[in-house]
């Protein structure tokens, strides 16, 4: 369609958009109403000759309507089952008021109308906002405007598509429902002439969903508000950021003085075993010196006792006598020996264990099967949850055994007796194997090697090779 470009085009379109819905009802107006409109209509009637010849709109008909001045524009809204802005009052008198009812048309069978001279683009790797307007001779601003549905400056998409504008550049807005483009046309200020031309297509053609371009209006605010939550992103990324290096510094320092209070407790360490080494040389020189001078008074015994032979031969008899005893003592507590073991060293260590962590949360007693792994293998131990890398003291005192990957992950065992303890799954140990550990010394940390489900320390207590419930020797 080719639209003449003189100021008689443009008021035959102003004209034949007014006109359309008037004719309408002028019929039923009433005979004052009638002599009073008559002159505007005559005015508003085409020329015979006029290039373009416009109808009224079949999809959306306006309904004239007289009322004695009284009913409200709500009741004519639910009289006639159409929306209270549909109803607009055009002329009134005592006694009377002419209304107009914009009836809703049927529903658009059409795919929606869209500006011939808009294309589409599909966004490549490395485009940016900038580089597609600066590659089609736009400015950003002109390409924002016709893509109102962007959420950032900066997220495109491979695959996604974008809006380019051809010859005509301005504000590209879909209609909605409560909405016409002649309603947009008004509210945005722009030229209604200078519109068709753009869209190719009288506004009154226009229905929702269908696509609209408003030729010289530009989305500068829409930019603005772009801009400001770029501007908004940027000072959260840094916020970000600093937060990340302000919560390093913390970890580094902490470590830093883990770091120091290890080798701290390394130092005493050592020095403790140096006062047991040597308390215990000094014992071993002493008991030595004891041993022979005892030696030597039995000596002295035996060599000037006269009743030495009388005593080597009760010896001999009361050896004989014991011996008996002993085997036939051997094969009744045979049956029971492992129980006695696991009852002698229950005992013995009754109140001597200690709890390997000052805090944690009991998730799984002695037995217990609370989980798959629990259910499928006995749970010999107990099951203290506490936070990744919580130091793990020594319940007793004790040989180190073992300290490396096993059964529960990264372990550690120690040995006091016929007594054995397991401390399982640690992020990292601090003893080695043959190491002596005393009770509330440091062994690893919690952690979660092995077959676990969070970070925990498992703790059990073996007696005479039996597992043994650790709640009974704790405190």
């Amino acid at each position: 369609m080719i639209f003449p470009s003189s100021l008689h085009w443009r008021t035959r379109v102003l004209t034949a958009l007014f006109a359309a819905s008037l004719p309408m009802a002028h019929a039923s107006l009433p005979g004052p109403l009638a002599e009073l409109l008559a002159p505007s209509l005559e005015l508003l009637r085409p020329e015979a000759e006029s290039a373009v010849a416009l109808n009224p709109d079949p999809a959306g008909p306006a309904l004239h309507v007289v009322t004695d001045g009284q009913t409200t524009a709500q009741t004519l809204a639910q009289r006639y089952g159409v929306t209270p802005g549909a109803v607009q009052t055009l002329q009134s008198a005592p006694g009377w008021r002419l209304t107009q009812i914009q009836l809703p048309g049927p529903a658009v069978q059409r795919a929606p109308a869209r500006p011939a001279s808009i294309q589409s683009y599909a966004v490549r790797s490395g485009d940016t906002l900038s580089g597609v307007a600066a590659q089609h001779g736009l400015s950003l601003v002109d390409l924002l405007s016709v893509n109102l549905d962007r959420q950032s400056l900066d997220a495109l998409l491979v695959g996604e598509s974008l809006n380019i504008p051809g010859r005509e550049r301005g504000l590209l807005v879909r209609i909605k429902p409560g909405q016409s483009a002649l309603s947009l046309i008004e509210g945005y200020g722009a030229d209604l002439v200078a519109t068709a031309r753009a869209n190719d297509i009288l506004p009154t053609e226009l229905h929702v969903g269908d696509e609209l371009l408003l030729p010289g209006i530009q989305a500068e605010g829409f930019r603005q508000k772009l801009l400001a939550a770029r501007e908004a992103d940027r000072l959260a990324q840094l916020a970000y950021e600093r937060q990340q290096k302000y919560e390093q510094y913390l970890g580094w320092k902490a470590e830093r003085d883990r770091q120091r209070l290890e080798e701290k407790y390394a130092r005493q360490q050592k020095y403790d075993d140096y006062l047991v080494w040597k308390k215990d040389r000094d014992r071993q020189r002493l008991e030595e010196e004891y041993a022979r001078q005892e030696q030597y008074d039995a000596y002295l015994a035996w060599k000037n006792s006269p009743e030495r032979q009388q005593q080597i031969a009760a010896y001999e008899r009361q050896t004989q006598y014991e011996a008996a005893q002993a085997a036939a003592r051997r094969q009744e507590a045979q049956a029971v020996r492992v129980s006695s073991v696991v009852q002698t060293a229950s005992a013995s260590h009754a109140g001597g264990l200690s709890w390997p962590l000052r805090s944690f949360t009991l998730t799984s007693r002695f037995g217990e099967r609370d989980i798959e792994a629990h259910r499928e293998v006995f749970h010999g131990g107990i099951d203290l949850a506490a936070p990744f890398g919580t130091p793990i003291y020594a319940a007793s005192s004790g040989t180190v055994t073992a300290s490396d990957h096993g059964a529960f992950g990264l372990n550690v065992y120690t040995v006091s007796g016929t007594s054995t303890v397991i401390y399982g799954h640690m992020s990292r140990t601090a003893v080695v194997p043959g190491q002596s550990v005393q009770p509330g010394q440091v062994l690893g940390y919690v952690g979660c090697t092995g077959i676990c489900t969070g970070p925990h320390l498992h703790f059990e207590v073996r007696l005479g090779g039996q597992q043994v419930d650790p709640i009974a020797l704790l405190p």
